[in-house]
């Protein structure tokens, strides 16, 4: 029998309660940033990213940004990554660092401006094996009524 795979695993894991998810939200750790950038870069990227300086913390109005330079940093890439310490579940998280590496691929590889147009949206078939949404934006009160990602 095959193993399942760990991205979808992930994806499909069974949600918390919807008390759970307004109250006792998911924390991500730096440990799990991490690896859930490294497995979004194997299955979805192939590698291709260097993985930029991450902060994670209670911005305002965000649950992520992928903010561009001109020049390089340490790590040889010229973006860094804002993420929200809070999220309604793992499979939230999921979905906006991925939606910011797409961001950070722009950027780095394909040398273009962030945006969500045309090179943006590329990458929609891809999210759509491993179930991941797509989407230039994210409308929490659709998940809450819907529970379902891809209704967001």
């Amino acid at each position: 029998m095959a193993r399942p795979h760990p991205l979808r695993r992930l994806m499909k894991t069974p949600l918390p309660t919807l008390t759970e998810q307004r109250l006792k939200l998911f924390r991500p750790s730096r440990r799990q940033v991490n690896n859930t950038y490294s497995l979004l870069n194997r299955y979805i990227f192939k590698n291709h990213l260097i993985r930029p300086p991450m902060y994670i913390g209670p911005w305002k109005n965000i649950w992520g940004m992928c903010v561009g330079g001109y020049y390089p940093t340490r790590r040889g890439t010229k973006c860094w990554i804002k993420l929200s310490d809070k999220y309604f579940c793992i499979q939230w998280f999921i979905t906006i660092i991925a939606h910011e590496m797409v961001h950070q691929y722009e950027w780095d590889i394909l040398n273009k401006s962030m945006t969500h147009r045309q090179s943006f949206f590329l990458w929609r078939e891809q999210f759509d094996f491993y179930n991941i949404p797509l989407r230039s934006w994210y409308c929490p009160d659709n998940w809450f009524k819907y529970q379902d990602i891809n209704k967001c």
